[in-house]
């Protein structure tokens, strides 16, 4: 049988900041994860997923919410006030 592979990686360097590597470290301890590779994977995975989120959608959501409908109001009303 042949043997079972995870994916390809490649590796890179990266210097931490103090503080973040002191809770690195301790979600480690925690039992959080089960090493840096896999905490720094995870928050990059996160990272990336989370930054393609529909923009144009939470925009349409906040102009449809009543504070969104306040804003335009005021920009409509000031647009109207420097042309008179």
């Amino acid at each position: 049988m042949p043997s079972i592979r995870g994916k390809p990686k490649e590796q890179i360097s990266y210097k931490c900041p103090h503080d973040l590597f002191l809770k690195i470290n301790t979600a480690i301890e925690n039992g959080e994860f089960a090493s840096r590779n896999d905490i720094i994977t995870a928050a990059l995975r996160t990272f990336f997923e989370n930054r393609n989120y529909d923009v144009k959608h939470q925009i349409t959501e906040w102009l449809n919410s009543d504070e969104g409908e306040e804003y335009l109001k005021n920009v409509i009303r000031v647009v109207l006030e420097e042309n008179k």
